[in-house]
């Protein structure tokens, strides 16, 4: 998982590097763009494992919720 969102940051810096001049790339540099990469990486990678934890959280509610009507039948 977290190669395709390394692979996507990548995708999108150098989408934003396409935008820029040539002075305007070169002004911000290679090192910059990587460490924005893995900026980018880490609020893909953030934002999938929040939706996944809240996708757990709904799934024990329903857990609990069988296990409840169960235990009355």
């Amino acid at each position: 998982m977290t190669h395709k969102h390394l692979t996507h940051a990548e995708n999108i810096v150098k989408a934003f590097k396409d935008k820029l001049s040539q002075s305007g790339r070169e002004h911000v540099g290679e090192k910059h763009f990587d460490e924005l990469s893995l900026m980018i990486e880490s609020a893909i990678s953030t934002a999938v494992l929040e939706e996944v934890e809240q996708a757990m959280d709904r799934v024990q509610e329903i857990v609990t919720s069988v296990r409840k009507d169960t235990e009355h039948v």
